[in-house]
Formats: structure tokens, sequence, C-alpha cells
């Protein structure tokens, strides 16, 4: 799912469990936007997952468009859960000016053939890399499954902590929903679009830091080579502690990839004792090929070159490399974002889709179908096959008469009994045997409770023995019964 249809599904599911708010709409009214929505996809007969998102995406984009939410509330659904771009921009400047001003401070006017700026960087990326490898190595070995979190509702547990303190500052600065439920609402959407966000927003940071370390190399070759317009390159090594054998060694260690790139034999130890103290020009020949490293006729550009294929090589593409793998990622994860479905709250929902194929066509025996009578039952069809199963009703029978013949319509019937009559073997018997003779012994048949109850809220034990009564009827007639509404409805 992309990452712009479950942002509307997580603040549709923030509105839904935030406290009644004349702004939001009402549980009934969510109710009608999901049935609205599924009978809005029914010619999509399509029963896997992606059928069922698209489906929580059109009832998420109707419940936002039946809100009255004030402007900048509605602008924080099209808030990004990652960085901004602002961010990543100065980032990746303050890299380049860093590395910049580390080379030019350390070495303004020599290529050091030591230089801490420029072997630091190599080390320091060296080190990342065998971390990410073993890291990488690490969770190949633990591989474990993802766990998507579950969303925090407005009202109940709160919000992990790991939600992200960015939210709740944004949340706090908001002066739109201050003092009002909307606030909470507002805090407890960002938190959970902060937590679904985890992978992409992981991806991004890490895509910016090979990115960073990549400007930071960029920065001291910058300065590398703009210092060199203006000044004459000192080029030579000096150490207290480091012998010339010690030194040939490192920068034989050190510039390995450049030799084995290039072709470069490994360095003598004459030459490195030749360029021991510090010399402008007229340091020995240390190039064997690669065109005598482009004909460069002085020791200060040969340097300068060889620490640019240096940095390259070992920084700026490896970094370069794995930030738009990153930057793959977090493609990906855009388009894939993951919501937890096993939530009751998007199970309800499940339960709803499932049911959209629904027909119940309700055979009413010697009861009235009155708006609230019709009302408690469309209640208590929702509740127990989907908001979107489909009731139809047939015309009453009358006490006494048959049933009438079976159509071919192919919905699932039901028999309506009035649980305040006394149960009859020669009429209702009759018909409970002529319901299982012709619909089968899968039919449903529902026992209206609601007006026995009321007229007996005083002898509880009176219902009671009247429900058992009815359930072992309709038992002994090889179907099985329900009460409708259910009790405390």
């Amino acid at each position: 799912m992309k990452a712009s249809s479950a942002r509307d599904i997580v603040f549709a599911h923030a509105m839904e469990t935030a406290a009644a708010h004349e702004a939001l709409p009402t549980a009934e009214r969510c109710s009608a936007i999901t049935a609205q929505s599924l009978h809005a996809l029914g010619a999509d007969k399509g029963s896997s997952r992606a059928a069922y998102l698209r489906f929580l995406q059109d009832r998420a984009r109707r419940i936002i468009e039946a809100a009255q939410l004030p402007p900048d509330i509605r602008a924080l659904r099209q808030q990004q859960a990652g960085m901004s771009r602002w961010l990543l921009l100065a980032v990746l400047l303050g890299a380049l000016a860093l590395g910049f001003a580390g080379h030019a401070i350390t070495d303004p006017h020599r290529v050091d053939l030591l230089s801490l700026s420029l072997i630091g960087i190599v080390l320091w990326n060296v080190l990342v890399f065998i971390a990410l490898l073993f890291s990488s190595v690490r969770k190949l070995v633990k591989r474990r499954k993802a766990v998507v979190q579950p969303l925090a509702a407005t009202h109940g547990a709160a919000a992990p902590a790991a939600s992200g303190w960015l939210q709740k500052l944004q949340a706090g600065k908001s002066a739109m929903a201050r003092g009002t439920g909307l606030r909470k609402m507002a805090l407890n959407y960002e938190q959970n679009w902060w937590q679904i966000n985890q992978r992409s927003r992981h991806a991004q940071w890490v895509m910016l830091m090979h990115l960073g370390a990549a400007m930071l190399a960029l920065g001291a070759l910058a300065s590398l080579w703009l210092t060199g317009l203006t000044k004459a390159y000192q080029v030579g090594w000096e150490s207290t502690f480091l012998s010339p054998t010690a030194v040939q060694n490192w920068l034989n260690l050190l510039f390995s990839p450049v030799h084995a790139l290039v072709g470069l034999a490994p360095w003598t130890l004459e030459q490195i004792q030749a360029l021991q103290g510090w010399a402008a020009d007229g340091a020995p020949e240390l190039e064997t090929s690669l065109s005598q490293m482009l004909k460069s006729p002085t020791a200060g550009q040969r340097w300068v070159q060889l620490y640019t294929l240096l940095l390259f090589i070992v920084v700026v593409a490896p970094r370069l490399v794995l930030a738009l793998y990153q930057g793959l990622k977090l493609w990906w994860f855009n388009r894939h974002v993951q919501l937890p479905l096993q939530q009751p709250y998007f199970q309800q929902l499940q339960r709803d889709w499932a049911g959209r194929a629904t027909v119940l066509q309700v055979q009413p025996y010697s009861l009235e179908i009155t708006p609230e009578r019709e009302a408690a039952l469309r209640r208590y069809v929702a509740a127990h096959y989907g908001a979107g199963a489909q009731l139809e009703w047939l015309p009453v029978l009358a006490y006494g008469s048959p049933l009438p013949e079976a159509n071919q319509s192919g919905a699932q019937q039901v028999l309506l009994l009035n649980l305040a009559a006394t149960p009859e073997a020669e009429i209702h018997g009759a018909l409970l045997a002529q319901v299982f003779e012709r619909w089968g012994a899968q039919t449903d048949v529902w026992l209206w409770a609601e007006d026995f109850r009321a007229r007996n809220t005083g002898a509880p034990s009176r219902v009671q023995e009247r429900e058992h009564l009815w359930r072992e009827f309709v038992r002994s007639a090889g179907l099985n019964a329900s009460l409708v509404p259910d009790a405390g409805v």
C-alpha cells in the first residue's frame, strides 16, 4: 500500500477512536459510510488482500471528507513522516563544508602523506563498512519476521515512547487544537503515523548518513584541488615515532586499492625515504603505469591525483552505491506500507468486507416489521455478518400460514419468530419442519426477544425460561435458534 493511502487510513483511525466531537463524524455516520463504501465497491468481486485494502482506502477517504476539521488539522495528513528536504540539504551542505574546512585547516599548503584529515576519512569509512558487513551477516543469521506495531487509540493505552518526540513537539506547537479534543486526536495520528513509518524513516536516515559521508570526502577533495590552484604544494612526510619502513608499509597498505585499480607497483623504501621532509617539486618519480600518472609534471599533482583516486575508490563510490540502495529501499517502503491488520479495528472492518456478498432473506412469521424493529435487526446483522451484508424482507406470514415456496435467488434464508408467542407443536412445529425440509438444517432461526424482555423487565427468570423453551423447541426440529437483538443491545 502506498504511503498516501496508508496515511488516510491511519488518519481515519485516529478520528474514529477519538472522543466524540462536533467536528468528527459519529459512530452511526461511520457505520453508514462503511455500508456506502461496500456498496460502491460492490462490483469489485475480488476477495484478495488488494481488494480489501481498496475498501479501507475508499472508506477512510469518505470518513475524512465527512469531518468538519479546521484546515490546519486537515493539513496534518499531508505531512511526511521523515525528515524535510531542507534538513536533508542542510546536512549535505554541512558535511561538504566540514570536509572542506577540515583539510584546509590541517594541511593548508602541502600534501602530507600522513594527512590526518584524509587518512582519518578513509579509516573511519573502512570501520563503518566492516560494521555494516557484520550487522548484515548477523541479520541473516538471526532473521526475524518484522512485527507491525498496533495503532494506539486516543482513548486507551498511550502510544509508545518510541513514536517520536518530533511529533509531540509538532502537535504541541499546533495552536489550532490547543485545549480541545482535536489536539489529542492530532497527536494520536502523528504518533501512529510516525510508528508505522519506522522502516522508511530508518532507510532515509541511513541514506542520509551515506550521502553525508560522501559529501565529507568530496569537501576534503575540493579543498585539496582548490588550494592547488593558487598554491604550490610541498610533498612529503615527517614523524617522530614512525620509521621510513613503517611509513612505506602503511602507505602501501593504504593505497593498495589504488595500486590494484590502476596497476601501480608498491613503493620502495628508497622512494619513501626521498619524500621524508618537504619539497615543492623534485621528489623522485613514483609512477610506473597509467600513462605515468597522466603525465603529471610535478610531485604535488601526482599525490593530489593519488589521494583523489583513493577517496573515490574507498569512500565516495561505495557510499553512493549504499545511498542508492537505501534510496531504493525507501522507495519500496513508501509503496508497501504495512498496517497492523491483525488489530481489532481492522478485524471488524475485515468482517464488514467479508460480509459484503452476504444476502439475508428474512421471512417474518406473525410479527410486524416496524421501523424500530427493522433498525434493531439491521444493527444485529451488521454486528454479526458485517456492515456489507444485505437484508431483504419477505411478506409477513400470518399465524398458521404455510411456508411459501423457496425462491432461486441464492440468498441465505432466515426465519424470524416472535419470542413472545408460546411454541406450539401443531403450528410452529409444522412450520419448522417445512423450513428444515425446504431450506435445510443450516437455516438460521431468529427469535425476536425485545418485546418479551421489555414486558418482563421485573421477571428475568421468566425471560430465561421462555428463551430456553424456544431454544429447545427449535433444536428438536433440527435447527439452531439465535436471540435477536443480543441481550443488552
